[in-house]
């Protein structure tokens, strides 16, 4: 029995507030639980056609040229590169948490020559620091990045990296990894000049996991190089086939029609709405943890994620393991900051008063692990940040002024 909540643990269904898995909404569930379509029929055709246009419009891209790929976030960014990226090119990763750095360890796997600029965990990339490193690598045709850093919580400056990359080198490929940041802040690839962009389904989009997105500017699909190595992660041969309603090999259709409801939700209002209301929150959640005791460990916050330095004195994993404990499941950190910071999120289907529940949750655990936590000082410092721009809100947009997820 767990003592917290009376019931034992196996049938009690924790309630996700970590930057993925999400939450999902009761309409996107039932749509991926329905009998699913023949991925063969007209009627997949169309539904295919119909959320390719809707993550467009999402991204900010032209229509027709966003690919649905089955697999995580990962599998969507292994392909664009692999379809971008001529094979043994140098590569310049810039990186400052797990993620990033990923796409370091990925292009030596295919046999890339890598360069890598870092900074800190916690800190933002220097643009002109990227720069340098394009300009110093010799024969470099592309620059890995992740525009949200979800183990870290920060946002990096996409934009201004992407600009100074373009004027030391105006052929090289900017490749972004936006899987949470997708429907979650702002986000233009076209106007940014980004080349590669992928995200995922289990973060700002709402779906249980399975699915990633990408896209590809037209200078990254002209890149010439041998065929791509590997067999079902082929973009340029998908490319064609989700042009004409079909796909390379089985996709995911249950999931595909959850994504089409899940569009559809977070297409209902301006991006902008979207963004702020995200900002929001999350900014709401720093305040609760910032009032009893814990650190903002992002120099530029992300809207995805409110990591947390936890009080000195107590171990960030013994926190996680309080929160689930009352049935709720958070991030930790990862690596060498495990035992520092935590990460909460509010990223999914999920609503003002979540957020004051996740303060209140938060305040509680700190002072059972023997902070001097204030009674009623979380939730009153994340109601103030959530008070001060569209009012309270219910997750069916009722009395409020703005709708969002």
């Amino acid at each position: 029995m767990n003592a917290a909540q009376g019931e034992p643990e196996a049938l009690r269904k924790a309630r996700l507030l970590a930057p993925g898995p999400v939450e999902v909404p009761p309409d996107v569930l039932e749509a991926v639980g329905r009998p699913p379509l023949h991925h063969r029929s007209p009627a997949f055709a169309e539904l295919l056609g119909r959320t390719r246009e809707g993550l467009a419009a999402l991204a900010d891209v032209p229509g027709d040229d966003v690919l649905v790929v089955t697999g995580s976030g990962t599998a969507g960014f292994e392909a664009a590169f692999l379809a971008a990226v001529p094979h043994g090119a140098p590569v310049v990763s810039a990186h400052a948490g797990k993620f990033g750095a990923r796409w370091a360890e990925l292009a030596r796997r295919y046999g890339h020559p890598v360069t890598e600029t870092t900074a800190p965990w916690g800190a933002c990339l220097d643009p002109e620091a990227v720069a340098r490193a394009v300009r110093d690598t010799p024969g470099v045709r592309a620059v890995t990045m992740a525009h949200s850093e979800t183990s870290t919580g920060v946002l990096h400056d996409v934009r201004e990296i992407a600009r100074a990359v373009r004027e030391v080198a105006p052929e090289v490929l900017v490749i972004v990894d936006a899987v949470t940041s997708l429907g979650v802040t702002e986000l233009r690839p076209r106007a940014w000049d980004l080349d590669v962009v992928v995200s995922g389904s289990q973060k700002g989009v709402m779906l249980p996991p399975g699915l990633s997105f990408a896209w590809l500017s037209e200078r990254a699909w002209s890149t010439e190089g041998p065929k791509t190595p590997s067999f079902s992660l082929d973009l340029r041969s998908e490319r064609e086939r989700q042009r004409n309603g079909t796909t390379g090999t089985t996709p995911a259709v249950s999931l595909i029609a959850g994504l089409d409801v899940a569009l559809s939700r977070l297409r209902a209002v301006a991006p902008e709405t979207l963004w702020a209301t995200r900002a929001r929150r999350n900014a709401a959640v720093l305040a609760a943890g910032l009032a009893v005791g814990a650190r903002p460990f992002a120099e530029r916050p992300s809207p995805a994620v409110a990591a947390l330095e936890v009080p000195a004195g107590l171990d960030a994993r013994d926190v996680v393991a309080a929160f689930a404990r009352r049935g709720v499941r958070i991030g930790g950190g990862q690596d060498h900051i495990a035992s520092r910071v935590i990460r909460p999120s509010v990223l999914g289907w999920a609503d003002d008063f979540d957020v004051l529940g996740l303060a209140g949750t938060l305040e509680a655990v700190l002072r059972e692990g023997g902070a001097d936590a204030p009674y009623g000082a979380g939730p009153a410092a994340a109601a103030r940040v959530l008070d001060q721009a569209d009012g309270w809100r219910d997750r069916r947009g009722r009395q409020g002024r703005a709708s969002a997820t």
